[in-house]
């Protein structure tokens, strides 16, 4: 009967997480062939885990909705109580291009062409974006043209700071813009400014992730020490309507935690260059 509940408990908990997949949007495909693999393989040991924990905590509680809520909590708490590392991503990379308007920007100071600038810039690029831009920089060898290549990298980059620099130069490649050194410095300090706000609202955010790390620890720690000292506490669980009332609990638990995560996010500015002013694709 245990080895019932933990399979029930565990089939649930994977139906849902497939059906809370299928509903997101869709991931970046991966630029390359060893980035699918280590994503396959994360995600393949991730799913093994969650399924081991909706197991064991079905086993041990004979509950059905709590092997649920198990194997969703070993899927989502560990984005939440680990650090932020998407928000430092996009720090840095906000950064990088700010530092590459920059150097974009001297470089045309001295009389340099703007395909030229764009190789030797990406040379020396930044690790977070050199990839996007040593693919920008052989893009006119391969016999794409400027503009074409310039939309692509936006595409690629999907981050609004790095549209106001490939704006700029789209503006040098097609209609021959004067002047876009200085355009490119100024880039470069809103880029700046964008990532020192970014940094102050990331104090303000740390401990809005703080309180609800204290939280969860305070709820899931005393969950396991009445199951463990004090589990006639927990008998009414054992009926249907029991069953029934934890998993209403349970929804609105993950509601609340939901909603004091989204507080803490930090809105993006709105991009320029979405693909939609693509000629190419505004002809499909």
């Amino acid at each position: 009967m245990r080895a019932l509940f933990a399979l029930l408990g565990a089939g649930v908990a994977l139906a849902l997480l497939l059906l809370v997949s299928g509903l997101r949007a869709g991931p970046r495909r991966p630029r390359d062939r060893r980035v699918r693999g280590e994503n396959l393989g994360i995600s393949a040991v991730r799913l093994a885990g969650v399924l081991a924990v909706a197991a064991v905590v079905g086993v041990a509680t004979q509950w059905p909705v709590a092997a649920v809520l198990a194997g969703i909590a070993a899927y989502t708490l560990p984005a939440v109580l680990g650090p932020d590392r998407a928000h430092k991503r996009d720090l840095a990379r906000v950064e990088a291009v700010a530092a590459w308007a920059e150097n974009l920007s001297g470089t045309l100071r001295s009389a340099a062409g703007l395909e030229q600038t764009i190789v030797e810039t990406a040379a020396v690029a930044p690790a977070e974006i050199r990839n996007e831009l040593v693919a920008l920089g052989a893009a006119p060898r391969a016999g794409i043209r400027l503009p074409q290549a310039l939309r692509r990298f936006a595409r690629d980059m999907a981050d609004p700071t790095a549209d106001l620099v490939a704006n700029v130069l789209l503006q040098a490649a097609e209609h021959e813009a004067r002047d876009i050194s200085g355009s490119l410095s100024g880039v470069g300090r809103a880029a700046r400014r964008q990532a020192s706000a970014r940094l102050r609202i990331a104090t303000g955010r740390a401990r809005t992730r703080t309180s609800v790390r204290i939280i969860i620890t305070v709820v899931m720690g005393s969950a396991v020490g009445l199951a463990m000292f004090a589990s006639d506490f927990l008998s009414p669980y054992d009926s249907a309507l029991g069953q029934l009332i934890l998993a209403v609990l349970g929804a609105g638990f993950a509601g609340c935690l939901t909603w004091m995560m989204r507080i803490g996010r930090v809105p993006d500015m709105p991009r320029i260059l979405t693909g939609e002013d693509d000629p190419a694709v505004a002809g499909r």
